[in-house]
């Protein structure tokens, strides 16, 4: 489990529906997570929007702005740029019912932690 779905309410993980690992957020549920995340200096370094299909789920739209946002050694300045980011992303694509979010994060540690040790400095 991401420290995100840790710290979200359990009133928005009990309307979300899962997708494997992930959650699967309404459009209302998901602007409340990027909320939740910039509360608790979690980085939103992504977004998908998908057609909540019977058989499954089909991507209609991706915002991935971690790939121009690029974090300095501030976190605060990090996570509040990125998640001002996604918040306008997703207020843009509002698709309405039959449509879901899922968002990718991670906490300082976590983002750390992906980073390979051979890039890391000592």
């Amino acid at each position: 489990m991401s420290k995100l779905e840790e710290v979200l309410p359990e009133e928005l993980k009990k309307n979300a529906i899962a997708a494997g690992n992930e959650l699967v957020l309404s459009h209302a549920e998901a602007l409340s997570a990027i909320r939740v995340a910039t509360e608790h200096q979690i980085a939103v370094l992504g977004l998908e929007a998908f057609a909540v299909r019977k058989d499954g789920l089909l991507t209609v739209a991706i915002s991935d702005p971690a790939t121009y946002i690029h974090l300095s050694c501030d976190w605060s300045a990090y996570v509040a740029a990125i998640n001002a980011e996604c918040d306008l992303w997703l207020r843009q694509h509002a698709f309405g019912d039959g449509h879901g979010y899922i968002r990718t994060s991670a906490s300082k540690d976590e983002f750390a932690d992906s980073i390979p040790r051979s890039s890391k400095r000592n």
